[in-house]
Protein backbone atom coordinates (compact mmCIF):
# COMPACT_ATOMS: atom_id res chain seq x y z
CA UNK A 1 0.00 0.00 0.00
CA UNK A 2 1.23 3.45 -0.85
CA UNK A 3 1.30 5.58 2.28
CA UNK A 4 -1.22 5.61 5.11
CA UNK A 5 -4.75 6.74 4.29
CA UNK A 6 -6.43 9.17 6.65
CA UNK A 7 -9.92 8.47 5.23
CA UNK A 8 -11.72 5.91 3.01
CA UNK A 9 -9.70 4.94 -0.05
CA UNK A 10 -11.83 6.51 -2.73
CA UNK A 11 -11.86 9.84 -0.87
CA UNK A 12 -8.09 9.76 -0.57
CA UNK A 13 -7.52 9.68 -4.29
CA UNK A 14 -9.47 12.83 -4.87
CA UNK A 15 -6.66 14.49 -2.92
CA UNK A 16 -4.09 12.78 -5.13
CA UNK A 17 -5.53 14.28 -8.29
CA UNK A 18 -5.83 17.81 -6.91
CA UNK A 19 -2.14 18.13 -5.88
CA UNK A 20 -1.24 16.71 -9.29
CA UNK A 21 -3.18 19.55 -10.92
CA UNK A 22 -1.28 22.04 -8.76
CA UNK A 23 2.08 20.42 -9.53
CA UNK A 24 1.38 20.60 -13.24
CA UNK A 25 0.47 24.28 -12.84
CA UNK A 26 3.82 24.81 -11.09
CA UNK A 27 5.55 23.01 -13.96
CA UNK A 28 3.84 25.33 -16.44
CA UNK A 29 5.21 28.35 -14.57
CA UNK A 30 8.60 26.68 -14.19
CA UNK A 31 9.01 25.87 -17.87
CA UNK A 32 7.95 29.40 -18.82
CA UNK A 33 10.91 30.88 -16.89
CA UNK A 34 13.66 28.65 -18.29
CA UNK A 35 14.12 29.80 -21.87
CA UNK A 36 17.11 31.98 -20.89
CA UNK A 37 19.14 29.05 -19.54
CA UNK A 38 22.45 27.85 -21.10
CA UNK A 39 20.51 25.31 -23.18
CA UNK A 40 19.88 27.94 -25.83
CA UNK A 41 17.46 27.57 -28.75
CA UNK A 42 17.32 23.77 -28.68
CA UNK A 43 16.50 23.80 -24.99
CA UNK A 44 13.86 26.48 -25.50
CA UNK A 45 12.14 24.30 -28.10
CA UNK A 46 12.28 21.30 -25.76
CA UNK A 47 10.77 23.30 -22.92
CA UNK A 48 8.11 24.67 -25.27
CA UNK A 49 7.05 21.12 -26.13
CA UNK A 50 6.99 20.16 -22.46
CA UNK A 51 4.93 23.23 -21.66
CA UNK A 52 2.28 22.24 -24.21
CA UNK A 53 2.23 18.66 -22.90
CA UNK A 54 2.03 19.86 -19.29
CA UNK A 55 -0.96 22.04 -20.08
CA UNK A 56 -2.66 19.21 -21.97
CA UNK A 57 -2.15 16.78 -19.09
CA UNK A 58 -3.43 19.31 -16.58
CA UNK A 59 -6.62 19.69 -18.63
CA UNK A 60 -7.01 15.91 -18.74
CA UNK A 61 -6.46 15.64 -14.97
CA UNK A 62 -9.25 18.15 -14.43
CA UNK A 63 -11.56 16.08 -16.63
CA UNK A 64 -10.68 12.82 -14.87
CA UNK A 65 -11.12 14.44 -11.45
CA UNK A 66 -14.55 15.72 -12.42
CA UNK A 67 -15.59 12.30 -13.75
CA UNK A 68 -14.12 10.58 -10.69
CA UNK A 69 -16.10 12.73 -8.25
CA UNK A 70 -19.29 12.34 -10.28
CA UNK A 71 -19.08 8.54 -10.51
CA UNK A 72 -17.80 7.72 -7.03
CA UNK A 73 -19.38 10.49 -4.96
CA UNK A 74 -22.36 11.40 -7.11
CA UNK A 75 -21.33 15.05 -7.28
CA UNK A 76 -18.67 16.57 -9.52
CA UNK A 77 -18.49 19.54 -7.11
CA UNK A 78 -17.51 17.29 -4.19
CA UNK A 79 -14.73 18.83 -2.03
CA UNK A 80 -12.81 17.59 1.01
CA UNK A 81 -9.95 20.06 1.43
CA UNK A 82 -9.01 18.89 4.91
CA UNK A 83 -7.98 15.45 3.67
CA UNK A 84 -4.24 15.07 3.12
CA UNK A 85 -1.89 12.26 2.04
CA UNK A 86 1.56 12.43 3.58
CA UNK A 87 3.24 10.48 0.78
CA UNK A 88 2.36 13.00 -1.93
CA UNK A 89 4.88 15.71 -2.83
CA UNK A 90 4.41 19.20 -1.44
CA UNK A 91 2.66 21.29 -4.07
CA UNK A 92 3.26 24.69 -2.52
CA UNK A 93 6.53 26.55 -2.09
CA UNK A 94 7.32 30.09 -1.07
CA UNK A 95 7.73 32.49 -3.95
CA UNK A 96 11.23 33.46 -2.85
CA UNK A 97 12.36 29.84 -2.73
CA UNK A 98 10.77 29.08 -6.10
CA UNK A 99 12.28 32.17 -7.70
CA UNK A 100 15.84 31.29 -6.64
CA UNK A 101 15.77 27.62 -7.60
CA UNK A 102 18.42 26.58 -10.11
CA UNK A 103 17.26 25.14 -13.44
CA UNK A 104 18.73 21.72 -12.74
CA UNK A 105 17.11 21.71 -9.31
CA UNK A 106 13.71 22.42 -10.85
CA UNK A 107 14.08 19.57 -13.34
CA UNK A 108 15.31 17.04 -10.79
CA UNK A 109 12.45 17.93 -8.45
CA UNK A 110 9.91 17.67 -11.28
CA UNK A 111 11.26 14.24 -12.24
CA UNK A 112 10.98 12.97 -8.69
CA UNK A 113 7.53 14.43 -8.03
CA UNK A 114 5.99 13.22 -11.29
CA UNK A 115 7.26 9.71 -10.58
CA UNK A 116 5.66 9.85 -7.13
CA UNK A 117 2.32 10.93 -8.55
CA UNK A 118 2.49 8.26 -11.26
CA UNK A 119 3.09 5.59 -8.61
CA UNK A 120 0.07 6.76 -6.63
CA UNK A 121 -2.05 6.81 -9.77
CA UNK A 122 -1.00 3.26 -10.55
CA UNK A 123 -1.97 2.09 -7.05
CA UNK A 124 -5.36 3.72 -7.37
CA UNK A 125 -5.94 2.32 -10.86
CA UNK A 126 -5.19 -1.19 -9.62
CA UNK A 127 -7.60 -0.70 -6.73
CA UNK A 128 -10.36 0.38 -9.11
CA UNK A 129 -9.67 -2.66 -11.29
CA UNK A 130 -9.97 -4.95 -8.25
CA UNK A 131 -13.25 -3.31 -7.24
CA UNK A 132 -14.57 -3.70 -10.78
CA UNK A 133 -13.60 -7.38 -10.91
CA UNK A 134 -15.11 -8.06 -7.50
CA UNK A 135 -18.36 -6.41 -8.57
CA UNK A 136 -18.50 -8.52 -11.71
CA UNK A 137 -18.01 -11.70 -9.69
CA UNK A 138 -20.96 -10.84 -7.48
CA UNK A 139 -23.07 -9.98 -10.47
CA UNK A 140 -23.96 -6.66 -8.90
CA UNK A 141 -22.42 -4.22 -11.34
CA UNK A 142 -24.87 -1.58 -12.50
CA UNK A 143 -23.80 1.08 -14.94
CA UNK A 144 -23.77 4.52 -13.39
CA UNK A 145 -24.49 3.29 -9.87
CA UNK A 146 -22.95 5.60 -7.27
CA UNK A 147 -19.74 4.28 -5.73
CA UNK A 148 -19.16 1.66 -8.45
CA UNK A 149 -16.06 2.30 -10.59
CA UNK A 150 -16.92 1.98 -14.26
CA UNK A 151 -14.58 0.65 -16.99
CA UNK A 152 -14.56 4.09 -18.61
CA UNK A 153 -13.02 5.61 -15.48
CA UNK A 154 -10.28 2.97 -15.34
CA UNK A 155 -9.49 3.60 -19.00
CA UNK A 156 -9.22 7.31 -18.32
CA UNK A 157 -6.68 6.56 -15.60
CA UNK A 158 -4.62 4.51 -18.04
CA UNK A 159 -4.66 7.32 -20.62
CA UNK A 160 -3.68 9.84 -17.98
CA UNK A 161 -0.79 7.65 -16.87
CA UNK A 162 0.44 7.28 -20.44
CA UNK A 163 0.48 11.06 -20.89
CA UNK A 164 2.16 11.52 -17.54
CA UNK A 165 4.80 8.97 -18.48
CA UNK A 166 5.51 10.91 -21.68
CA UNK A 167 6.01 14.07 -19.66
CA UNK A 168 8.28 12.22 -17.24
CA UNK A 169 10.42 11.02 -20.14
CA UNK A 170 10.76 14.57 -21.40
CA UNK A 171 11.72 15.87 -17.96
CA UNK A 172 14.28 13.11 -17.45
CA UNK A 173 15.74 13.80 -20.88
CA UNK A 174 15.97 17.49 -20.05
CA UNK A 175 17.73 16.68 -16.78
CA UNK A 176 20.35 14.73 -18.73
CA UNK A 177 20.71 17.34 -21.47
CA UNK A 178 20.76 20.21 -19.02
CA UNK A 179 23.51 18.54 -16.98
CA UNK A 180 25.55 17.94 -20.13
CA UNK A 181 24.92 21.41 -21.55
CA UNK A 182 25.61 23.05 -18.19
CA UNK A 183 28.94 21.24 -18.03
CA UNK A 184 29.71 22.45 -21.57
CA UNK A 185 28.62 25.95 -20.62
CA UNK A 186 30.96 25.90 -17.64
CA UNK A 187 33.80 24.73 -19.87
CA UNK A 188 33.07 27.57 -22.28
CA UNK A 189 33.15 30.02 -19.41
CA UNK A 190 36.44 28.48 -18.31
CA UNK A 191 37.89 29.09 -21.78
CA UNK A 192 36.64 32.67 -21.69
CA UNK A 193 38.31 33.32 -18.34
CA UNK A 194 41.57 31.78 -19.57
CA UNK A 195 41.63 33.96 -22.70
CA UNK A 196 40.52 37.07 -20.81
CA UNK A 197 43.18 36.69 -18.15
CA UNK A 198 45.82 35.75 -20.71
CA UNK A 199 45.07 38.98 -22.59
CA UNK A 200 45.37 40.95 -19.35
CA UNK A 201 48.58 39.18 -18.43
CA UNK A 202 50.14 39.83 -21.84
CA UNK A 203 49.27 43.50 -21.44
CA UNK A 204 51.17 43.49 -18.15
CA UNK A 205 54.03 41.53 -19.70
CA UNK A 206 54.24 44.03 -22.56
CA UNK A 207 54.63 46.81 -19.99
CA UNK A 208 57.37 44.81 -18.28
CA UNK A 209 59.24 44.44 -21.56
CA UNK A 210 58.77 48.13 -22.28
CA UNK A 211 60.45 48.90 -18.97
CA UNK A 212 63.25 46.41 -19.65
CA UNK A 213 63.81 47.87 -23.11
CA UNK A 214 64.04 51.38 -21.70
CA UNK A 215 66.63 50.32 -19.14
CA UNK A 216 68.84 48.62 -21.68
Amino acid sequence: MIGQFHSPFSQMFRRCLTPLCILILILICMVSTMSSSPLGHRGALSFSNSLRLTRAIRARVQQVLSRYKQQLFGDELFEYRELMLSTLPAVTVSYRTWLHMQDNERLHLASHNLQTFWTHLEGQRQQLEREKDATKERGEQRRGKRGKPQPNLCQRFVSLQIDLRDLMKQVNSQVHVHTSETSRWIQHLRGYVILRDLERYLSRLARDYAVLQAKH
